[in-house]
C-alpha cells in the first residue's frame, strides 16, 4: 500500500516543524539550515527520528530554501543537488524499516516573477534542479509547501511533472481571508491544481489549527487535503519567538480538522515532536474513512 492508497481510508499523521526547533537548539537565524544536512546530519536525523517516534507517518527533508535562489545567499547556490541528495539520505535513514513516508520539501523561491526576470532566473529550471535531486535519491512525495503565489506554484508543479511525476503534495499559506496574493481564493486555486494532477492540496503555515479550519470550511470539490498549521501566532518574549498553542491544544483541534477535510495533519512554524504526539494520539482514536472528501 503506499500514501495515496493509505490517505484513501485513513487519517494519517505528518511532522512537524524542522526550522523553528533549530532556533530552540541555538542555531542562528543567519545559518544555512538546508546546509546542516551536510555539515551536522545527525542533528537533522535526531529531529526526524523524534518526529518518528511521536507518531508521524510522513516526514519531511530539510530543504525547504534548497534552491539555488535561497542557497546563493549563502554562497552556496552551486551545491543544490548535493544539500538535497543528503537531506533525503537523512530522511530515509530514520524512517528505515519503518512505515514512514519521505516527503521532499521545496518551498517558494522567495522572489517575484518580475524580480526573476530582471535577475535572468529560470523560475521553472530552479525547481527542476531541487526536485530532481529529491527523487533521485528515491522520495515517495514532493511536498509544495508555504506558497502564497498561485503562478510561482503552477511554474513548481510544472517543473515537477517534468522530473517524473510521481506523488505531489501542494500547500499554500494564506491570510485569514483565504486568498492568496494575487488575490485567488483557494478553492480555485485547488480545483487549478487537481486539473494539473496534483493528488493532495492543503494549507500550512496559519495561525494555529482553528485559522486553518476556517480557511478550508465550504470549499468544494473532490480530493484529498492536508492541514499543517503553525502553533499559533508567535510572541517576542524572553529573546525568542514563543508559539502559544499547546499540545493539548493541538490534540483537541485534531477531529475539527478532520471533520473540515483533512486526510493528512501535521505542523508548521513552532510545532514540537510533542504536539505531534498529541494529534497522532487524537488520530489514533478516530475511525477509518472511506472515499474522498
Amino acid at each position: 500500500m503506499d500514501l495515496l492508497d493509505e490517505l484513501q481510508t485513513r487519517i494519517l499523521c505528518g511532522d512537524g516543524a524542522i526550522g523553528t526547533l533549530l532556533l530552540d537548539q541555538g542555531i542562528p537565524l543567519e545559518r544555512c539550515f538546508e546546509e546542516l544536512c551536510v555539515t551536522d546530519p545527525e542533528r537533522i536525523r535526531t529531529i526526524q527520528q523524534d518526529y518518528i517516534g511521536a507518531g508521524a507517518r510522513v516526514i519531511k527533508t530539510n530543504t525547504f530554501g534548497a534552491n539555488a535562489v535561497r542557497l546563493e545567499r549563502f554562497g552556496l547556490e552551486s551545491r543544490v543537488s548535493e544539500i538535497n541528495r543528503a537531506a533525503a539520505q537523512i530522511a530515509q535513514g530514520a524512517a528505515q524499516g519503518k512505515s514512514v513516508y519521505v516527503a521532499g520539501s521545496v518551498g517558494p523561491l522567495g522572489l517575484t516573477g518580475k524580480e526573476a526576470a530582471g535577475r535572468g532566473i529560470d523560475r521553472e529550471l530552479c525547481f527542476r534542479e531541487q526536485i530532481a535531486a529529491l527523487l533521485e535519491v528515491g522520495v515517495d512525495l514532493v511536498f509544495f509547501e508555504t506558497f502564497t503565489d498561485f503562478e510561482e506554484m503552477e511554474i513548481a508543479v510544472r517543473a515537477w511533472k517534468k522530473s517524473g511525476n510521481g506523488l505531489a503534495l501542494c500547500s499554500f499559506a494564506c491570510g485569514p481571508g483565504g486568498r492568496l496574493g494575487s488575490g485567488m481564493i483557494l478553492e480555485e486555486a485547488f480545483a487549478r491544481l487537481r486539473a494539473l494532477g496534483v493528488s493532495v492540496v492543503g494549507v500550512n503555515c496559519t495561525d494555529g489549527p482553528k485559522a486553518t479550519v476556517k480557511l478550508v470550511q465550504g470549499i468544494r470539490g473532490e480530493g484529498l487535503l492536508a492541514m499543517y498549521p503553525n502553533a499559533g501566532s508567535p510572541k517576542h518574549g524572553g529573546g525568542r519567538w514563543v508559539y502559544p498553542a499547546t499540545p493539548e491544544h493541538f490534540s483537541q483541534s485534531a477531529r475539527e480538522m478532520v471533520a473540515a477535510g483533512a486526510r493528512l495533519l501535521g505542523g508548521c512554524c513552532g510545532t514540537t515532536p510533542a504536539h505531534i504526539a498529541a494529534m497522532a494520539a487524537a488520530i489514533a482514536e478516530l475511525p477509518e474513512v472511506r472515499g474522498e472528501k
